[in-house]
């Protein structure tokens, strides 16, 4: 009977043994089903890692055409990837990291099974092991997390570090796992890895001099970057990186001589610049227009959020496939820091309002004016108090082929400071001024056949409007005067004004007939007012804004005063009139401008956005009418035309137009030549009458347009505009514009199309 009774015992132990078994044995199925599930889509590829840290923005090689590095795509203080062999110049810098957060980093497999079960011993029993609460995470599961991103707090989140922890260390040796994590870990802000910390802390590019205490430092932070934040958090910080010079002492990397001398060290950091500084160089303006442009794409077409696009641009690891080219960017940049004064500087004081703000946090701005005594120049009015700083003008300027591809692009006068500053070739919509005129006016106005290449108008405005008083002293006028503005004349009865004018002339009041390419190339207001009013101010302003994506109108820039003499609300930027004007040297197409093609996943090769579809050929006026514009904007850089002297040397055509506005506040001027078509502002970033520095004109922009189109045509080989069988050319008289007798005094060739020529010569037949 008693033999019975442990043969039960036996049997239940047996069959307790069997379920726990197999208990385990489904557990560790499920665990491993759920891990495999949860881990299939990891990338843990460390050789790729590196390439996918940061993205790049590649261009083609000016003269081989071959795929090259332009630009490193780099936070405000971002991630630099160093080789371990660069890390391991310091013979303490990996140490620091080691000795304390996995001193058997070179013994385990990626777990330590020992800190694992004594964390968990800590955590979860009454049996304290530790003092304080102790991670069991090796390097490997750091590093997994870190490339990851998985922290979430769930129960198997553990488990599934172990495992990716386990596979990486099956996969790499261990100096390549730890390049990979000393180029990860994240530090204060948004900087990451070793290389960026040396910088942006101690200013030292050279890991080598970095000193036992400095190298502490960075692995300090590295556990809590907020908490360990040394220039917000001194004392806690020097309490963490002490504990880890100690564990380096005690661990043999340091000697007791070594030791003390770092452990006495102060906490000497270079000045906190992170939110300004770029820690590997500033970046052009070409890339930060990638930048914002990619940015806002993300946003808008893949429904990111503003910080996922941001994340996803700096640490995504993407190749973004740029239009720039390198050589013809370097050209113009070198211009544009205008270290000849080619480009009239301008300096004067602005005054702006002090609000709030202390003029101590005022004196440590760039360019404040002082007093003698070094106090902030300040004055009073209306109860408010005004400082002021020293502005000189700005430029903005674009290049692009006739493809919509932009070659180049700089937002600023002078040297560049920073990174993502204000882009004013891109970001910045100012008033256009003359340029408008072949766009909203010229161009439709031929495409629609109310003209031709010399059609003949009285220089004389669309409207003379004056108060009823002063009416009698224009009788001569009054057959000419009609409304230029229908609802104003209803709002204000009686009330009429000459307008427009011409600048800086004495001209339009009747007293002559011109010919359109002669209005264009002295671009006259009054012709110019005319032609639009013939086109209708609904079709010019659907055309400039739909069709050539000038987004900056707005419907209150519906009336002939903007849309053709270029008074806008906000007007236009130079990318946007740049990309209008392409239609003048490319057979009359609009080729949606852009700065990339594609950008692709670095490790996978993946397309993240294919740009292609996004740019659209749009026939915007007849091939025969940009031909015909093209031969009269030829006219604006002849002898008598507004740019006369500016047409580049080397006898390649070209093409521009002008721009001023309304007091002298504003400067543009388009270049055309075979190759490129480029677009400049000019003025001051707070409308400024340039005349009262003694700029009266856009002279200084034009001369430069003319030398760098010198520059980066030289040894191309030669072309012509575009030409067209539907434009035919013919000898026109300039007194009528019609088609030259054999008497006809003074003739000029015209370019037209069959169905718009104009009649035979009365006056001279």
């Amino acid at each position: 009977m008693v033999l019975a009774f442990f043969q039960g015992i036996f049997r239940f132990i047996a069959v307790c043994i069997c379920l726990g078994v197999m208990a385990v044995s489904v557990l560790a199925v499920a665990v491993s089903e759920y891990v495999v599930d949860v881990t299939e889509n990891d990338n843990l590829d460390l050789v790729n890692l590196k390439l996918a840290q940061t993205s790049k923005i590649m261009a083609q090689d000016h003269d081989t055409g071959e795929w090259v590095e332009y630009a490193s795509l780099h936070d405000t203080n971002d991630r630099i990837w160093v080789d371990l062999s660069e890390i391991e110049s310091s013979p303490y810098l990996k140490w620091a990291f080691i000795c304390t957060e996995d001193k058997d980093f070179y013994e385990h497999h990626g777990v330590s099974i020992k800190r694992t079960i004594a964390a968990a011993i800590n955590e979860y029993t009454p049996i304290k092991l530790f003092s304080s609460r102790q991670g069991a995470s090796t390097l490997e599961q750091q590093l997994v997390k870190n490339i990851t991103k998985d922290d979430k707090q769930d129960a198997m989140r553990k488990i599934r570090e172990i495992f990716r922890a386990w596979g990486m260390d099956n996969r790499y040796d261990k100096d390549t796992i730890l390049e990979a994590y000393l180029n990860t870990i994240s530090l204060t802000g948004n900087i990451g890895g070793v290389k960026a910390g040396a910088i942006q802390y101690f200013g030292k590019t050279n890991l080598a001099d970095l000193s036992p205490a400095e190298c502490a430092s960075i692995a300090a932070i590295t556990k809590n970057p907020s908490q360990y934040d040394p220039y917000k958090n001194p004392q806690t910080h020097l309490q963490r990186r002490n504990y880890m010079l100690y564990n380096m002492w005690q661990q043999g990397k340091l000697t007791e001589a070594e030791y003390k001398e770092a452990v006495a060290s102060p906490l000497t950091l270079v000045e906190n610049t992170q939110d300004t500084v770029n820690a590997s160089g500033i970046s052009s303006y070409f890339t930060d227009a990638v930048y914002t442009t990619l940015k806002r794409q993300l946003v808008e077409e893949l429904g990111y959020t503003e910080s996922e696009a941001h994340d996803e641009i700096y640490d995504g690891g993407l190749r973004i496939y740029a239009t720039v080219d390198p050589y013809v960017q370097g050209v113009l940049e070198t211009l544009m820091l205008n270290e000849d004064d080619a480009i009239t500087w301008g300096w004067r004081e602005q005054e702006y309002e002090l609000g709030n703000r202390s003029l101590e946090d005022v004196a440590k701005e760039d360019n404040v004016v002082l007093n003698e005594d070094g106090t902030v120049k300040t004055t009073e009015s209306g109860g408010k108090v005004y400082y002021y700083k020293k502005v000189h003008t700005q430029v903005g300027a674009v290049t692009m082929d006739y493809n919509g591809a932009v070659k180049a692009l700089v937002g600023g006068l002078g040297e560049k400071t920073t990174s993502l500053s204000l882009n004013r070739a891109v970001d910045v919509a100012k008033q256009t001024g003359s340029t408008m005129k072949p766009i909203a006016a010229y161009a439709l106005g031929i495409d629609m056949g109310w003209i031709n290449f010399s059609t003949n108008l009285v220089d004389q405005g669309v409207g003379y409007i004056v108060r009823e008083k002063y009416q009698s002293s224009y009788p001569r006028y009054k057959d000419k005067m009609f409304a230029l503005n229908a609802p104003e004349v209803a709002a204000n009865p009686g009330i009429w004004r000459e307008w427009p004018a011409n600048y800086n002339t004495n001209t339009g009041h009747g007293e002559r007939t011109v010919n359109v390419n002669y209005a264009i190339a002295q671009s006259l207001n009054t012709i110019a007012a005319q032609v639009g009013q013939l086109v209708g101010v609904d079709t010019m302003y659907s055309f400039a804004k739909d069709t050539l994506g000038m987004d900056h109108l707005t419907p209150n820039d519906a009336s002939l005063s903007p849309i053709v003499l270029g008074s806008q609300e906000h007007g236009a930027t130079p990318l946007e009139l740049a990309g209008a004007y392409q239609m003048f040297g490319n057979g009359g197409e609009y080729v949606t401008p852009h700065l990339y093609t594609r950008v692709e996943r670095a490790a996978t090769g993946e397309v993240l956005i294919d740009n292609s579809i996004n740019i659209v050929h749009t026939q915007a006026i007849q091939e025969s009418t940009s031909v015909i514009m093209n031969r009269l904007l030829q006219g604006v850089l002849a002898s008598g035309g507004t740019a006369a002297g500016s047409k580049p040397s080397g006898g390649m055509e070209a093409a521009a137009k002008t721009g001023t506005t309304n007091d002298n506040k504003d400067f543009t001027f388009v270049g055309l030549t075979p190759y490129y078509v480029t677009s400049f502002w000019w003025g001051y970033d707070i409308p400024y009458d340039m005349s009262a520095m003694g700029i009266k004109n856009a002279k200084p922009i034009q001369r430069v347009w003319k030398t760098y189109m010198e520059t980066i045509q030289e040894g191309l080989e030669f072309k012509a505009f575009p030409t067209s069988s539907d434009v035919r050319t013919a000898a026109f008289c300039t007194d009528s514009g019609d088609l030259a007798g054999a008497n006809c005094p003074s003739r000029q060739t015209g370019y037209y199309t069959s169905d718009n020529m104009p009649g035979q010569c009365a006056r001279h037949p």
